[in-house]
């Protein structure tokens, strides 16, 4: 297949940004997006003015994509009453926080189908850029984490996890964590399916009266089979679950080159101060903060370092001791 239109690579680039703007509640500068999407500041800015002002086919349902509203501020990150032209930090914020760039309220299956469907069609039409290019779009934003492209089954799974909690009945999984190479078998008890920068999780229960909270990423779950187990949701879950997906704060410093591993790993990320070779950043970590920060400082390399909070500081070197100690087991 030919590479797809300008316009369609134009409207992927804008969602990419979205869907990265929508993950830094402060905004971010212009330049700084631009280099995460390779491109020039004064061509995202003209994109994304061009993309909230143009009149699109109500075949994309573009009302859907501007429930994202998009705000173009000074460089004091305050300042609103700059044209777009000028603004150094753009922001987006939305009125429905469970809103997705893209998709509102569609359940990962349903996009799965229409992504199955799209390929077959593209099977028939291999010449259709523009259907190549839409699909290129969802396989890379709404179901990141899923992969249909790589692997079917995992849309499945979604599915099968969306029944689980419906009909609140428990699940067998086999999960590799990101941190670790071996799998481990688990009963929970699944509450909720959300997206996250990660892509699809499950967030359950974990012990046996799912007062204990976990949360699952769909790429690591090797298999699943729903039991004929049931549970109850507690009155607190709710509040659990908040309590599970709790930010920590960590301020680190790491190379300018490796900044792109904190947006990784980070739920959101700030920075405090840089020069040319270095920047500290105070990075937001779901829990357990001290693995996630030990994968950060591994990737990041032996520059990098945590300045706060201390008892963290050694993150990095604990993670690599039980990787090595691991792979040393016979």
């Amino acid at each position: 297949m030919t590479n797809p239109p300008a316009f369609v690579r134009r409207f992927e680039r804008v969602t990419r940004a979205l869907h990265i703007l929508t993950m830094h509640p402060d905004g971010l500068p212009l330049a700084r997006l631009a280099a995460v999407l390779d491109t020039d500041e004064q061509t995202l800015r003209e994109e994304i003015i061009a993309f909230y002002r143009a009149d699109i086919s109500p075949a994309f349902d573009a009302g859907s994509y501007r429930h994202v509203r998009i705000e173009f501020l000074a460089a004091d990150g305050e300042s609103d009453d700059v044209e777009p032209a000028d603004a150094e930090i753009i922001r987006a914020s939305t009125d429905q926080p469970a809103a997705e760039i893209g998709v509102v309220h569609t359940a990962p299956a349903e996009l799965a189908n229409i992504y199955r469907a799209g390929q077959a069609l593209l099977s028939l039409e291999p010449e259709n850029d523009v259907l190549g290019g839409a699909l290129k779009a969802l396989g890379d934003t709404m179901l990141r984490g899923i992969r249909p492209t790589d692997d079917h089954w995992k849309a499945e799974l979604a599915g099968t996890m969306l029944d689980a909690i419906r009909r609140r009945r428990r699940v067998r999984i086999d999960y590799t964590p990101v941190w670790r190479e071996d799998s481990h078998e688990q009963v929970i008890a699944p509450y909720r399916l959300l997206r996250t920068r990660r892509g699809w999780e499950v967030d359950a229960g974990v012990s046996s009266d799912g007062r204990v909270v976990g949360s699952f990423l769909l790429a690591g779950i090797r298999d699943a089979t729903v039991l004929d187990e049931t549970f109850e949701r507690t009155d607190d879950i709710d509040e659990r679950m908040a309590a599970n997906r709790r930010e920590v704060a960590v301020d680190l410093v790491v190379p300018q080159g490796a900044r792109w591993v904190i947006d990784r790993f980070a739920e959101s990320s700030e920075v405090l101060d840089e020069d040319e070779e270095s920047v500290k950043l105070r990075a937001r970590l779901l829990t357990p903060v001290d693995q996630r920060l030990g994968i950060m400082l591994l990737v990041a390399g032996p520059l990098a370092f945590v300045t706060d909070p201390p008892h963290l500081a050694d993150a990095g070197r604990t993670l690599a001791q039980e990787l090595l100690d691991h792979h040393r087991t016979p």
